[in-house]
């Protein structure tokens, strides 16, 4: 009934991944004022999903957190990206790959977006730039979560032919409270 596992490489991502408006670039050090910056213009509406917000409160939180992804970027833990608009090069979020599960084959997408650059298709793109390389990669699955009451992250998972799965109660804490979590699939057969 169920496909048989193969083995995957596990190797790195590329460090740079390119769409057609946006490209997916490995962190470095030498974003992290613009990140910082970006996080803090963005902070009462990010922290209303995202849980990591509050502990990114300074550009030294934000030095380390850059340093974390890099350290697990080469433990094959972790593939965080910057998005960036192709035309300016200016950074407006990130997504990665995270809770990546090699012998499993899947691994789940998270990612964020000022909210100068909503609206446009910009994360739908980079989900689909991320997604592609990770069915390349032999991955069977991709996740997406999020907070049941995050619509826009749900819109995008839905747009991008996630299929919703379920929904965990009170699985995780918002702003001090329990809440419940969206669970998105998509398996590389589902791919069109």
């Amino acid at each position: 009934m169920g496909l048989e596992l193969i083995s995957i490489e596990q190797k790195p991502f590329p460090a740079k991944l390119t769409g057609e408006r946006i490209y997916l670039e490995r962190h470095a050090t030498n974003i992290v004022e613009e990140m910082f910056a970006t996080i803090d213009a963005n902070r009462e509406r990010l922290r209303e999903f995202l849980p990591w917000v509050d502990n990114t409160k300074t550009v030294q939180q934000s030095r380390e957190w850059i340093q974390h992804t890099l350290t697990e970027w080469d433990n094959l833990s972790l593939f965080d990206y910057g998005i960036y608009l192709k035309d300016s090069g200016k950074y407006v979020g990130s997504a990665g790959v995270h809770s990546i599960n090699w012998s499993l084959q899947k691994c789940e997408l998270g990612y964020w977006l000022s909210s100068e650059a909503e609206g446009q298709g910009l994360m739908s793109e980079a989900v689909k730039l991320l997604e592609a390389y990770c069915f390349q990669a032999k991955f069977h699955r991709v996740e997406i979560r999020c907070s049941s009451k995050n619509t826009r992250s749900a819109g995008v998972a839905l747009r991008c032919g996630y299929i919703l799965e379920g929904e965990l109660r009170e699985d995780a804490r918002e702003l001090g409270k329990f809440r419940n979590t969206k669970i998105f699939g998509k398996l590389i057969t589902d791919r069109k």
